[in-house]
């Protein structure tokens, strides 16, 4: 981090520097309108120059009114003229004659360092860092900002040796801490991390702020957030730290706790306290979305629903709305989702949790027009998820049907549309030959996909279409994944439909053995397999476990009817 950022500092660290200058120049105290103006009452005086000048700028007559502002300073050389003049002239972007006036200016009062500064500042605006650092050098200011400015300016044209020189004469003038700092930035400039390492590492013994903040930022840089963890978490017990340094400690704390070691209450306890110490939008954002990645939802509503930040953010209403969702305030929920506005990223998010919504509240026409609108603006395959889910909540096979074929043009991974249309056809449909051929074009698109080499493998098995291809399409499945115990059950069911029994009880006691829960089909083929080795008591008793979970179980009914 540090070395990216270091040259727009060294460049900024000059350009800030004639910002505040320029920011604090005095202004004339004669003020007059110009609209209204009767010049010729002012022929005679001193003023009258001026007032032409400011005339001819009103006018966009650029050139005459500089020429009339001269005119009017031979008569008024002073020091605040020159500077308003100035002012002026970096405005209309003449450099050269606000170079030219303030040379004149610096003759006239060789000691005023405000008129060293903005002509330095002059130079650094047109890159001219050499001419820059003469200036400041000639002015004679012994100021650690000054020695600081001229080192920036060295590094800029790239003379490490005159730039760590001029920082370590600032010694004199400012902490030793601050200074090794800076010393550090100039060696990261020019790549040599060791010695900008050992100068960071100095810094920080003098206990100096930034130094710890750069060394957090290096260490997670190069992902050990031990140490990052440690520089940061040091630089919180110092006493003299300013608000916007620990606000961005807080925050660097809460990014490593939430993405390196996934504490979500670590991460929260630090955003919070960057909250307190700045009620940014930004920060209530950050802060609002891991309070959900928590599921604390109760805390996001009490930190939202009143907070006037959220007027402003279609992303914090978004946020709220997931909230109330989460706590079942259906209503609420899609009060603050029709807040979010189009132009936000969000949008499209918020009208699937809007269409979910009228699920809940039994709306389900709502619902479908709500996620359809939102498809028409913005199709992608999380908007045509909450779709298929809302279709098949409400058991609308046709239309799911309609809305899968549909999004096979939005939807790069077509085999698993293919994969879930074969499945509606077969399991609410029952119709086996759009079935296989949805399972076909899946196979087409990816021939080695296990899962749709097993449930094709399963259909030919277990409806009897062809017993020995099915086994050869599980077997494939299993050489991509042995030890999947749903497609060892299918091994297993198909050689119990060969009679290889034997071969039957092998697989599928392995299949048992490997699920994680009992699986009613699974035990029900091993039973049948027992049945049929002669295992009764065994095969019984596999029946009767499963009764226990599903009393109306028929399978398990009839095999303890048959082995009474």
């Amino acid at each position: 981090m540090l070395k990216k950022n270091i040259k727009a500092f060294c460049y900024c660290g000059a350009i800030i520097l004639m910002l505040s200058s320029c920011a604090s120049m005095p202004s004339a105290s004669t003020s007059y309108n110009i609209k209204e103006l009767d010049l010729n009452q002012y022929s005679n005086s001193s003023d009258y120059h001026y007032l032409m000048a400011y005339t001819c700028f009103y006018n966009n007559n650029i050139k005459e009114g500089i020429k009339q502002y001269e005119l009017f300073l031979k008569d008024n050389p002073k020091k605040h003229f020159f500077i308003e003049f100035v002012n002026l002239l970096i405005r209309f972007q003449d450099f050269n004659k606000a170079q030219e006036v303030l040379q004149t200016a610096i003759e006239k009062y060789p000691k005023d360092n405000q008129l060293y500064l903005l002509l330095s500042d002059i130079y650094v605006i047109q890159k001219q860092y050499q001419k820059a650092i003469d200036v400041l050098v000639k002015s004679g200011i012994k100021t650690f900002d000054v020695y600081k400015n001229i080192a920036i300016l060295y590094a800029q044209i790239g003379n490490i040796n005159n730039a760590i020189n001029y920082l370590m004469q600032a010694r004199q003038f400012a902490d030793k801490g601050e200074v090794y700092f800076y010393i550090s930035q100039i060696y990261y400039k020019f790549n040599l991390d060791n010695n900008a390492l050992n100068y960071l590492q100095m810094s920080a013994s003098y206990k100096y702020p930034k130094a710890y903040i750069a060394l957090g930022d290096l260490y997670a840089q190069h992902n050990d957030y031990t140490k990052a963890l440690k520089y940061y978490e040091d630089f919180l017990k110092l006493p003299n730290k300013n608000k916007e340094e620990e606000v961005y400690v807080y925050t660097a704390l809460a990014s490593i706790y939430y993405s390196i070691d996934k504490d979500l209450k670590k991460a929260i306890e630090y955003y919070k306290k960057a909250y307190n110490l700045d009620r940014s939008q930004i920060n209530l954002e950050r802060l609002s979305y891991l309070l959900l990645q928590n599921k604390n939802y109760k805390e996001t509503v009490d930190l939202l629903s009143n907070n006037p930040d959220i007027e402003h953010s279609p992303t914090l209403r978004y946020f709220l709305g997931v909230a109330y969702f989460s706590l079942k305030n259906y209503k609420q929920a899609l009060l603050e989702l029709s807040n979010v506005d189009f132009a936000s990223d969000l949008y499209t998010d918020a009208q699937a949790k809007k269409a979910l919504c009228y699920l809940e509240l039994k709306e389900p026409q709502k619902a479908i027009e709500t996620i359809q609108k939102a498809i028409e603006l913005n199709p992608n395959e999380e908007l045509y998820k909450t779709y298929f889910y809302i279709l098949n909540q409400q058991k609308d096979w046709n239309g799911l049907i309609d809305a899968l074929k549909q999004s096979t043009k939005i939807i790069k991974d077509k085999e698993k549309i293919y994969f879930y249309l074969a499945d509606v056809y077969y399991n609410k449909k029952h119709d086996k030959q759009k079935t296989i051929h949805f399972l076909n074009e899946a196979l087409r698109i990816n021939p080695n996909d296990p899962e749709v080499l097993n449930y094709l493998g399963y259909l030919y098995i277990d409806e009897n279409i062809d017993v020995k291809a099915g086994i050869d399409m599980v077997k494939k499945a299993l050489k991509l994944q042995p030890n999947n115990p749903y497609y060892l059950d299918s091994l297993g069911w198909g050689y119990f439909k060969e009679k290889r029994f034997k071969l039957a009880q092998y697989y599928l006691e392995r299949a048992n053995r490997l699920l994680k829960k009992p699986e009613s089909t699974i035990a029900l083929h091993l039973a049948k397999v027992y049945e049929a080795l002669g295992y009764k008591s065994k095969a019984k008793k596999i029946a009767i476990e499963v009764l226990k979970r599903e009393p109306h179980n028929e399978t398990a009914k009839k095999i303890i009817k048959v082995l009474k």
